[in-house]
């Protein structure tokens, strides 16, 4: 299997999202504390400087399957959090020394090698941007701090999902200026201590006019580091409840999901389960016969050595778990594009917008007995459930921004990929930057036929041609 290092910031988000690893809902609540007031700092001439007093108001670690980090062990990595966001404040709000007339030199040091250079572009977001030139000092009223760990299973923190909630007063000459500043940080650790990657801010700071505030906000995700094509192989097993979704189960569902980072554009190709192919090492059968002769590695293999795409990562996941998935998001929204009756999936739809409950979304999946084309038809609704939770995620992540944990720690839970949680959570973060463009939805098809008494799916040219134009950039389609 093809492993391009440069390759997994965005493509495992995407098979995450795409393979509809949807979350627990987990949210952290502390009671309100005041901050105290701030000290001056003392034994310099000059306008005066403040010291930033945070307040860390609550510390709190999950990981998969409801492991939980004792408080003592997460004090020395929340310790180490505090002073990186309390460093960005001083550096963007609290010590004019650090200002440099508005030019903030050292604004990207608190943040992650890969999102220093992307900085500057938010100077004003993160400071006081031009009013620094016109105050003398700001003094600190409030820094209120919330942390959340997400946890491996060994309880280590790999990633830190921090609220931060500022406000001050600016001087200038005799006048009292209010600033206020709230923002969401995603920080993980790197040689240096815990950096920040991802940021969403609302600031209010004065104009350099110093008679209104202005509302700024922004965000940043993390962007692709590679501007080659990346692939991802979704699977779908037909394992049943109490069952593994390995062994000696189907692929009831096959997906590449191709990523274009350069230009943003996202295509999903289906391959019909009971497409004939070479399995290696086990002669030729259908496609989803692999997933049971060698597990998800041969699949990988199978489809490779099918399609001449290079696979990058795999996500699979069954019958429940795609069940408790959907659950856990609180459904999907959808547009059922034709009326179904079919008894023997359990999927009853009317045409037009619909949100699906878990069970709703597994009958969608699994039905062709009504599908034009039968097998060809459900591969591309279970295509159309892929884009529909996509949009179910990036609404969730725009409505709060710690929904990447929540996800993150769901991921873990229902879904069987050969990312670590680590790679899991670094690529969700991406998304947002490569999911602007409308996601393209295909399947390949081929002709009937019988083989030993089974029907299969012979792939042709049409197949082939499809397979070719999406392995040339990731995009389906100029």
């Amino acid at each position: 299997m093809s492993r391009r290092k440069a390759g997994w910031l965005g493509i495992g988000a995407l098979a995450v999202v795409l393979s509809l690893v949807v979350g627990v809902l987990w949210a952290l609540r502390s009671p309100s504390v005041s901050a105290g007031s701030p000290n001056p700092r003392t034994g310099s001439a000059g306008p005066p400087r403040y010291e930033l007093a945070m307040n860390l108001r609550a510390v709190q670690g999950k990981g998969p399957a409801g492991v939980v980090a004792k408080p003592a062990a997460l004090a020395a990595p929340a310790a180490a959090v505090e002073r990186t966001i309390a460093q960005l404040y001083d550096i963007g709000f609290v010590d004019p020394r650090l200002w440099a007339g508005g030019r903030f030199p050292s604004l990207a040091v608190p943040f992650a090698p890969e999102a220093r250079q992307r900085v500057r572009a938010h100077v004003a977001d993160l400071t006081l941007g031009k009013a620094a030139g016109r105050l003398e000092a700001v003094r600190p009223t409030r820094a209120r701090l919330d942390v959340r760990f997400m946890l491996d299973r060994a309880r280590h923190p790999i990633m830190a999902f921090a609220h931060m909630d500022f406000a001050g007063v600016g001087l200038a000459e005799d006048a009292e200026l209010p600033i206020s500043h709230q923002g969401d940080y995603v920080l993980r650790r790197t040689d240096a201590g815990w950096r920040i990657v991802s940021f969403r801010v609302t600031s209010r700071v004065p104009s350099v006019q110093q008679v209104k505030a202005k509302v700024r906000e922004a965000s940043l995700s993390p962007a692709l580091p590679s501007n080659g094509p990346l692939f991802v192989l979704v699977i779908g097993s037909d394992a049943r409840p109490g069952q593994s979704i390995t062994s000696g189960t189907r692929g009831d569902a096959i997906h590449i999901v191709g990523v274009n980072p350069k230009r943003g554009i996202v295509s999903v190709l289906g391959i019909p389960r009971d497409s004939y192919v070479s399995i290696p090492g086990a002669g030729t059968g259908k496609i989803n016969g692999a997933l049971a002769l060698g597990g998800p590695e041969l699949m990988v293999r199978t489809v490779e050595q099918l399609t001449g795409i290079p696979i990058d990562a795999y996500v699979l996941t069954g019958f429940a778990g795609f069940d408790h998935m959907v659950k856990a998001v609180g459904g999907i929204s959808i547009d059922i594009p034709y009326a179904m009756d079919d008894a023997f999936s359990g999927a009853h739809f009317r045409k037009g917008p619909t949100h699906l409950s878990g069970r709703q979304a597994l009958a969608l999946a699994r039905n062709r007995h009504d599908a034009p084309g039968g097998d060809f038809g459900r591969s591309m609704n279970q295509g159309r459930i892929i884009v529909a939770a996509m949009r179910e995620f990036l609404s969730d992540l725009r409505k709060d921004p710690f929904a990447a944990l929540r996800w993150g720690l769901a991921a873990a839970r229902f879904m069987q990929t050969d990312l670590s949680l680590t790679q899991m959570m670094e690529l969700l973060l991406a998304v947002p930057s490569i999911a602007g463009n409308q996601v393209r939805n295909e399947v390949v098809y081929g002709g009937g036929a019988m083989v030993g008494g089974s029907s299969v799916i012979r792939l042709g040219g049409f197949a082939y041609a499809k397979f070719r134009d999406l392995r040339i950039d990731g995009v389906l389609g100029r």
